[in-house]
């Protein structure tokens, strides 16, 4: 077997090891969505994201299996660049406009778990129940 032909050979493999990979180890924290295409997980900056879903004329948002939702009172969180998340929009398009405007992406965001039912007022929970 000649050198050249294993050399070639192992540059088709090593050129197409990154298909055969898993997504899982591709995933990066912000995707590009366009209608109709793939989910484009591969920036690890909002901005480049921001860009490039402007381009193809789709959405930049956070990768929900690299980015946990945080738990708000408000639906939605605008996720930035170093972790850094802004849970104040209560509508999408409040986020997305902030998204687009600071290099960010929307995250919607986990509601707060619902309060303790309150016991009826005036009973004694340790009280003597009697019969």
């Amino acid at each position: 077997m000649r050198p050249g032909i294993l050399l070639i050979g192992s540059l088709a493999l090593a050129a197409l090891s990154p298909a055969v990979l898993p997504s899982a180890v591709q995933a990066a924290p912000f995707c590009v969505r366009v209608t109709g295409l793939p989910d484009q997980c591969l920036y690890a900056d909002p901005q480049a994201c921001q860009r490039e879903a402007a381009r193809q004329g789709g959405r930049c948002e956070a990768n929900p299996a690299e980015i946990e939702a945080p738990v708000s009172a408000f639906n939605y969180c605008l996720a930035q660049a170093g972790g850094v998340m802004s849970c104040v929009y209560p509508a999408f398009s409040d986020c997305a406009g902030d998204a687009r405007r600071l290099g960010g992406a929307c995250v919607a965001a986990r509601p707060l778990a619902p309060p303790n039912p309150v016991k009826q007022p005036g009973v004694d929970p340790y009280g003597v129940q009697r019969p």
